[in-house]
């Protein structure tokens, strides 16, 4: 039996559940408003459901890891499949002991872990000193992501929205550096309270910025824009569903050079700190409309042919019957490109 835990109830996973067949069951976790106890209770729910022998696919990453650790020690056996993993390289203690948790997990036998990008798996061994073969797994590209009926602004706009990830003192920064230019930044309350309180709204006269706006006027927003910029602030596969619906709706992505990033984009649109070589960028891009939209199309049509539901999917099932090739008792090695 295969169960599908996720963290919310409203992800898409028909897809996943189609693939993988009759004997596979969802599994949500409790609506608890703080993330540790909603991980914890999606968690212990898949591991009571479960019986010996059953793939528990979890995804979220420290679901998965919850999992391992709660039949580690309990003395039961399962196997857990762990899409896309996220550590990152923050030398926080949650990040220490996340990395103790992940080590202990993706070195075992009943445990399958995949990444979004050859290279941030390199740079997973490297962090936590193991030698595991991942599965690469690239995010899922919905096709509802498509804003047929909006319509780009006639004005030079750039955007930057999202939750998790961004570099946003950095994007401040390039808002500053490139005054000619309107940006739009959207986020959450907690966040720019965090990163800018003590503005006191003082932003500088060519940012527009909108706080938990509805999902609609977020789509909005970011296809008014020219070119969506992401500045990231870690290693591990953050952005990526704002890169798809950037995308798919024809928009050129400018972000930062990590290992993840290394997957989807050249190196004229992976950028390091200098907010002098984001406004050479920018102002490039917006000068030459022929340029900045076929490299849009290019990574939509990239993303459309190696992404879709389909291959996601069938990637997750060879993970599940991968425990069945090998009994459990090696670590999957598979490279899906």
């Amino acid at each position: 039996m295969t169960y599908l835990l996720f963290q919310w109830s409203h992800w898409d996973y028909e897809y996943l559940q189609w693939e993988l067949g009759d004997k596979c069951q969802v599994i949500f976790s409790k609506d608890c408003r703080q993330r540790v106890l909603r991980y914890l209770s999606g968690s212990i729910r898949a591991v009571r459901a479960s019986r010996k022998g059953d793939t528990i696919v979890c995804w979220y990453d420290v679901q998965a890891v919850l999992c391992w650790w709660m039949c580690h020690l309990s003395g039961k056996r399962r196997n857990i499949v762990c899409l896309n993993i996220l550590l990152k390289q923050k030398e926080t203690f949650k990040n220490r002991m996340a990395s103790f948790l992940f080590r202990k997990a993706l070195v075992a036998d009943n445990f399958r872990a995949s990444v979004t990008s050859v290279a941030y798996g390199e740079w997973l061994n490297g962090k936590l000193g193991i030698n595991v073969k991942y599965t690469l797994l690239h995010d899922v590209y919905h096709n509802y992501y498509e804003m047929p009926k909006q319509e780009e602004s006639l004005h030079d706009i750039v955007f930057c929205g999202g939750c998790y990830g961004r570099d946003w003192p950095l994007m401040l920064d390039i808002v500053k550096a490139v005054p000619e230019v309107k940006f739009y930044m959207v986020m959450t309350r907690e966040m720019k309270q965090r990163y800018f309180g003590r503005m006191q709204e003082n932003f500088p006269s060519n940012v527009k910025v909108f706080t938990d706006i509805p999902y609609q006027h977020f789509m909005r927003c970011l296809c008014q824009s020219k070119i969506v910029c992401m500045p990231l602030d870690c290693e591990a596969p953050q952005g990526l569903i704002v890169m798809f619906e950037a995308a798919a709706n024809g928009k050129l992505i400018l972000t930062s050079d990590t290992p993840t990033t290394k997957e989807y984009f050249g190196a004229e649109q992976r950028l390091g700190k200098d907010t002098g070589e984001w406004r050479r960028k920018i102002l490039y891009y917006l000068q030459h409309d022929e340029e900045r939209k076929a490299n849009a199309m290019c990574l939509r049509q990239y993303l459309k042919e190696e992404c879709g539901e389909r291959q996601f999917a069938k990637v997750v099932k060879g993970m599940v019957e991968s425990f069945d090739i090998f009994g459990g008792s090696e670590i999957l090695q598979e490279e899906e490109k």
